[in-house]
């Protein structure tokens, strides 16, 4: 399922637990409207196995390949808790903030993209038929090109080698990067930390995922969930592996009597201040307002970023490949004129 699906899919699954409609029922009239694809068959699928008495976290479960893993532990720390709506609120809150992050790099690329193809467009135009004219010109009264000119020719000259190949392995190394994040284990761990990595975007999608994880977090330990499985609960539920993964030790510490200061410490789940605060929370005896406190500090990063994002990136990618294309195409073109002009006035 893509991820407006699963989004739309939550939505419904969380107004019928507000409105403490039958599940089974509700998912099989919504089946029925809806008009194809997966949403529908997981839809179907899911209300048959409610009305065989499957629980709502097992029939999730049993859609695994077309809903992910987590979806499933998030109602399942839902149902444990008694608060199933809520719990998918959050869901809810943070796929929208993923949503419209990607969206927003998305819309940000976008015009940056068109640029791009429409000068690569002029640079093949230029390669293929205006320089080498300049090259017979040049040849005839014995002067030599440029090296820059010398560069672009070399596309025109050998399109294959230097266009059509390269393109056909980047999109073949693409395509591999993409098959190794989706369907091995190392690939999903990685690509996480490679995402984190790029400035800005990075930041803002980790700040959602911690907003999430903590919120969550929090409704777990003011419902007396245990606080080891807390955060294997929530771990469990985010879609980042290594998150979870960093949430299952930190349980394991926990369970062996650790401090919760020291239980996070040293792995990278959340920041140090994090720690320190929710340590604090847990001596006071005010864990769970601590981390939703936390959750807060982290969703108006979110909102910050975002419209650092939606305002700087467009135009600062703009006048980069624009000035970058237009200085190229400058040089190369205008460079043998003067040349030419230079060696005529000689």
């Amino acid at each position: 399922m893509t991820a407006d699906d699963l989004t739309a899919l939550n939505e419904q699954i969380a107004a019928m637990a507000r409105a403490g409609l039958p599940l089974d029922q509700g998912l099989a009239g919504l089946a029925r409207d809806l008009g194809g694809g997966k949403l529908r068959a997981v839809t179907e699928a899911i209300a048959r196995d409610l009305r065989a008495g499957h629980p709502l976290p097992e029939a999730l479960a049993n859609q695994e390949g077309r809903i992910p893993a987590y979806y499933a532990n998030l109602v399942t720390a839902g149902v444990q808790t008694g608060r199933l709506p809520e719990v998918l609120t959050t869901l809810s809150t943070y796929s929208q903030a993923v949503a419209s992050t990607r969206a927003t790099v998305l819309f940000a690329l976008l015009y940056p993209a068109v640029v791009l193809v429409l000068g690569l467009g002029l640079f093949c135009l230029m390669a293929l038929f205006i320089l080498p004219q300049f090259k017979g010109i040049f040849q005839e009264f014995g002067l030599q090109l440029p090296w820059i000119t010398q560069l672009v020719l070399l596309f025109g000259e050998y399109p294959v080698e230097t266009l059509l190949l390269p393109t056909i392995g980047f999109i073949g190394v693409v395509m591999l990067g993409w098959i190794l994040t989706r369907y091995t284990s190392w690939g999903r761990r990685t690509w996480p930390r490679l995402v984190y990595m790029i400035p800005l975007i990075g930041n803002l999608i980790r700040a959602a995922r911690l907003s999430a994880f903590t919120d969550l977090l929090g409704m777990l330990v003011e419902y007396e969930v245990p606080l080891p499985i807390a955060l294997r609960l929530a771990g469990a539920a985010s879609s980042d592996p290594v998150m979870a993964g960093r949430a299952r030790e930190v349980e394991q510490r926990l369970a062996q009597g650790m401090p919760i200061a020291n239980a996070f410490k040293g792995l990278g789940l959340v920041p140090e201040w994090v720690a320190w605060l929710a340590s604090t929370g847990e001596r006071r005896g005010g864990l769970a307002p601590a981390l939703r406190q936390i959750a807060n500090v982290y969703r108006r990063r979110v909102t910050t970023d975002s419209t650092v994002l939606r305002t700087v990136l467009p135009p600062l990618v703009v006048i980069a490949t624009a000035g970058f294309l237009t200085g190229f195409f400058v040089i190369a073109l205008m460079l043998p004129m003067i040349k030419l002009l230079d060696g005529l006035s000689k």
